[in-house]
This record gives C-alpha cells, structure tokens and sequence, in this order.
C-alpha cells in the first residue's frame, strides 16, 4: 500500500502577539498525531502569530518570538521523518513578510512566500533559504507544492496547479470567515480536486484570534478527486480544544488515473514514506457506485437520463413503439417503467408498449404474476409467448438431450426469448428495448446473441443495487399512482436475484439464486468500480475490500471472489465489444467509449499475483 500518502491538517488555537502560546497548543495537537506517522503535517498561514496583529507586525520583537517558535517547533518535530509546513511572519528588510516553513528532521528546508508577500530579498540567515513560490516537493513518489492563500482565491491558481504537476497541493490560509463562507469553500474546493483530478489539503487557522474587525476560525479538510474525504470546523461551543485536527490518506494510485496531463516538475526536496503507519486513514464505501451524500436526488436523475436517452433515440429514428420481454425481476421491470414514462412524455399512450411475457422451464408463479400485474396496471400491450414447446423441438434439432441442465439448456432459452423479441420489433415496426446492467455485463452473465442483443440499452450503465434503487425510487415516488402498483413493485424488490433458467423446486420456488453462484454483487460491483474506473492491481483490489467488508466477509473468499470477478471480467470481453447501443448517463462504466480493452487479453499477470500473494 505504499501509494498512501497520509496527510494531517492542524488548525491550532492562536492568540494575538502570543507566539509561544500558540506554538503550546501545535505541540499538544503534534502529540496526538504522532503516533499515525504521517507524511506531511500542515499548519495555517499565521499559524505561530495569529493573522490579527496588523501593524504589530512591523514589530521586530514580534518577529524575533516568531522565529523563536519556529525553531522550537523545527526540534520538537525533528524526530518525525514527515515534512511540517507551518505559518509565520519573519521580517524582510524591517518588513514583515508572511511565509510558510518548510521542515524536515529539524531542518528548515526553506519558507514558500504566501500569497501577499512581496518578492524576497533576505542577504543574512535566511538568504539560501527562500523558495519561488511555485517549489514542488516530493515523499513517497508525492508531488505537492503549497499555495499560500485564501481557500476562496484557490480557483485563480488552477494555472498554477495544472503547470505543477501536483498530486497533492497544501492550502494554509487564514481567512476571515462570515455566514455561508465555509460552504462556499467546501464546494468550491471539491470541484477543483476533480475537475484537475488532484488532492487538496486544506487548513485554515484562526481559532482565538481577535474578533475584530474580522471574525476568524479554524476549518480543514482533505479532498481527493472531488471526494471530500475528512473535515473539520471549530465549533464554539468547546473554546478550550487546542486544535482541529483532520488526517486522512490520500491514494495515488486514484490520483494518477485522474490527474490531468503529463507534466512533471523536479522536486526541490524529496523524502521516502517511512513504512510505520497502522490501518487505512480513508473512508472505503461497501457501494461506491452510490457514493452520493444525496442519494435520492442522484437516483431520480438517473432515472430521468434514462427516460431520457431512450426518447432521444425513439425521436430521432421515428419509432413510436418500444418491445421488451418482463420476466418479473429487477431489470426488465426498471426498463419497463422507464419505458412507460418515455412513452408518456412523448404523448403517446400506454397501449405503444408491446411487453411480452415468455415463460420458460424455471419461471416461477411469483415472478409470472408481478410480471403480468405490471404489464396490466401500467397500461401496456400484454403478449404472452411461452418458450417450452419452442425450446424442446430446438433441443430435438441440435441433438440435445433437455434433461441435461447445462449451459446449453440455459442458453438455448435465452435465445429463443431475444428472437422473438426482434421479431415482434419487426412485426410491429419497434425498438426492442434492453434490460441488462452493469453488474452482468461486468461479470459476462448474459448469454451472447441472447439477453444480450436489443435495439438500445437503458440499464447498462447501472449495476444490480443501482437498477434495485431505481426501482425503489418509482415505487415510493408518485411516478406512478396506485397502490397496487407499489405493490408489485415492492415484491419485486423482495424477489431473488434469478436468470430463472432452471426448473423451480418442489415447492415452486426459484433454485438458480446468482448470488449463491456468483457471490455478492455488493463485493463484485466494489471490484469493477475500483479496477475499471481507477486501475487498481489485484492485491490492491482484495485490501480495499478487505477494508469495506473485513467485518461481514472472510478475506479467503474475498480472495477467491476476486479471482472470480477477474476470470470472468475478461472472459466476457468479448460480448461487451459487440454490445448493443446506450448512452453513458454514468461515470464509471463499460461502454466502449469510456472503457476499453482486447477480447482476447489474457488475465494470467493478474492471476499470478493474486498466487503469490498470502492471505
């Protein structure tokens, strides 16, 4: 895991003109950090003054204590292997100029002007000392350089940012705040992390500070990608903590997927990660598709880039009729409701949905009855076609014998619904509307020229819990009135996830569970985020998981689920490289034009790694 890069902001208490008490409370915030070994420590510009001085700070005994602090501070940490960035204010030819120290092992690498000061000319201790502003520096394979400067003003330096090269950019600031302000930065902050696809620490001092005519306050946060990964800010009502403190690990290997451009600036100062530090200071969602802190407003607009995307396409090639099999499952009942509310906003009727019913030898009552209900309630053409007969004198052609249940048995049905399906479309002059997602297609469980073949996908850019929310979503939404329809809808979401190829119990219930063949979708769609959208290798891909499902999973069978998903993944290239039509209403998915890789590439590199690796 040494990609990690594990970041500390320290936003510590200050007083105005009380250097010394404002180093106290950095040493008591530096004790509680230091046995997280971090890489990099940063401190708010003014961090050993206060920014409230004003024209004290043309004060040398002022200046003389700051240094003081700082030299304290350089010894206490000089035991620490990370890099400590700390604000001040040192004097520049009998004026004062405000800086951020750069420490390493007690030593004073240099100070970085902040964003006011005025070009540096120092010709005593300091004059091999100062650094341009721009200086990148470097540990553990971490580019970063510090941007000394009002959280708000970071949207200016996006130049700055992008001719860096940075991985990571350190903001220590010390801005006045007012009502909305931390808001406003948090937003702001987030969007410039992922539109450069960088890391950003931000840590703002001011806590104890004068109140006048400013109000200052502490607030840090650490954001990676767009991915507000920890923050914090003082709150009033505990005035005695000496710090905010925020740690969290920044990951480049995410980083470099992301990052905008190839440009690389030689660091000024490099240091090796020191290989100490206990567990994984990030947030490892089990879901990461749905990683939203609103996740019914992302979940509605979804669902409207589906409504969407499949009436584009109807109105752009003057189809007024849509066909789709419903089996009484998940995906073909969320296509369709997405169809229906196509159909309706086109100002068409109901009866321009042909949705056709075929069961086979493992439909079970349950499934059957939701699908004929749906069909009914919303108002569609209901045909039902059955596939037994069809499937028998086909097994009869090929010299099949139909009580071998393998995968010619299973697929021979799946391609005896899709036909007719392509023939109706014909029949009726339509557009055969897919149903399979994300989840399937990830792990090839579909059967080629079967499921899937359609006209136009509207799933497939969601996985198997994002189509489940979906359809939750209609069902407790007034999308579609009537309570027998939300009821339908909610025994579908209690049905089992099942392709129901195979003959039901004796007691009519479904065997062919995909989740008992296949394991959780919950850990194979963590597989396919982290390997499709940031590259990860194998044995970083079994320690995240480790990580989100250590408390509910074995690590061996997290271990043997990988080598699963990764058989599987590429093996079933090469259905994703002929798959139908669908718009990317997603990020992170596999169409063709956000992923790509051979149909025939070969997953042994992969596979020997996971080997030789222990559990």
């Amino acid at each position: 895991m040494n990609s990690l890069i594990r970041v500390c902001c320290i936003s510590n208490r200050v007083r105005s003109m009380r250097p010394d008490e404002c180093l106290d409370s950095i040493c008591n915030a530096i004790d509680e950090v230091r046995e997280s070994s971090p890489d990099i420590i940063v401190l708010p510009s003014f961090a050993l003054t206060s920014a409230g001085c004003g024209s004290l700070f043309h004060n040398i005994a002022l200046l003389d204590s700051a240094k003081n602090a700082l030299d304290e501070l350089r010894l206490i940490t000089a035991d620490m292997p990370c890099f400590v960035i700390a604000g001040l204010v040192i004097d520049d030819w009998n004026k004062p100029a405000p800086v951020c120290a750069v420490l390493h092992k007690g030593e004073l690498i240099g100070f970085v002007p902040a964003e006011k000061s005025v070009t540096m000319q120092f010709d005593g201790e300091y004059s091999d000392k100062v650094l341009p502003a721009n200086t990148v520096f470097s540990v553990g394979g971490c580019r970063f350089t510090v941007l000394s400067c009002t959280p708000d003003k970071l949207t200016l330096k996006t130049a700055d940012i992008l001719a860096s090269g940075c991985d990571l950019v350190l903001c220590p600031s010390c801005a006045p705040i007012y009502a909305g302000y931390i808001s406003d930065v948090r937003r702001a902050v987030r969007l410039i992390s992922k539109s450069l696809g960088c890391a950003i620490a931000l840590c703002n001092g001011g806590t104890g500070d004068t109140s006048s005519p400013h109000l200052f306050g502490g607030f840090a946060g650490i954001y990676e990608c767009g991915d507000e990964m920890r923050f914090i800010a003082h709150k009033n009502a505990d005035p005695e903590t000496y710090a905010d403190i925020v740690n969290a690990d920044i990951d480049l290997d995410i980083i470099g997927s992301q990052k905008l451009g190839g440009v690389y600036v030689k660091p000024y100062y490099t240091i090796d990660v020191e290989e100490t530090k206990k567990g994984i200071l990030r947030r490892i969602p089990q879901n990461p598709f749905l990683n939203y802190s609103n996740r019914d407003a992302y979940i509605s607009e979804l669902f409207a880039l589906q409504v969407s995307s499949l009436m584009n396409r109807l109105q752009n090639s003057g189809i007024q009729r849509v066909v789709l099999g419903i089996s009484g499952g998940l995906d073909s009942t969320l296509a369709l409701l997405v169809s229906a509310r196509a159909i309706a906003c086109m100002g068409l009727p109901a009866s321009n949905i042909l949705a056709v019913t075929m069961p086979g030898f493992g439909t079970t009552d349950r499934t059957y009855q939701n699908a004929l209900s749906l069909i009914e309630l919303l108002g569609c053409e209901c045909r039902e076609i059955p596939i037994k007969e069809a499937c028998l004198q086909h097994f009869k052609d090929i010299g099949h014998n139909p009580d071998i249940h393998d995968v010619t048995y299973e697929n021979a049905q799946a391609r005896e619904r899709t036909q007719i399906l392509l023939d109706l479309a014909n029949q009726n002059g339509g557009l055969v509307v897919g149903t399979g997602d994300l989840s399937e297609e990830a792990l090839g469980w579909c059967t080629f020229g079967g499921d899937h073949l359609a006209n136009f996908n509207v799933n497939i850019c969601l996985t198997k819990n994002m189509v489940r929310a979906a359809v939750k979503y209609a069902a407790d939404s007034d999308l579609f009135e009537g309570k027998e329809i939300r009821s339908v809808l909610k025994d579908i979401l209690n049905t089992p996830v099942s392709p129901e190829l195979l003959p039901a119990d004796n007691n009519g219930e479904i065997v062919q569970k995909t989740e008992d063949i296949l394991g959780k979708y919950d850990l194979h769609d963590f597989f396919t985020y982290y390997f499709i959208k940031y590259g990860f290798r194998p044995v970083k891909l079994y320690r995240y998981a480790c990580v989100a499902f250590g408390t509910q999973l074995d690590a061996e069978d997290i271990k043997d689920k990988l080598v699963l998903f990764i058989k599987r993944f590429f093996g079933g290239q090469f259905k994703r490289s002929c798959a139908p039509d669908a718009a990317s209403i997603t990020e992170t998915n596999l169409l063709g034009v956000n992923f790509y890789m051979p149909s025939d590439a070969s997953c042994k590199a992969l596979l020997e790694e996971l080997e030789d690796f222990i559990v």
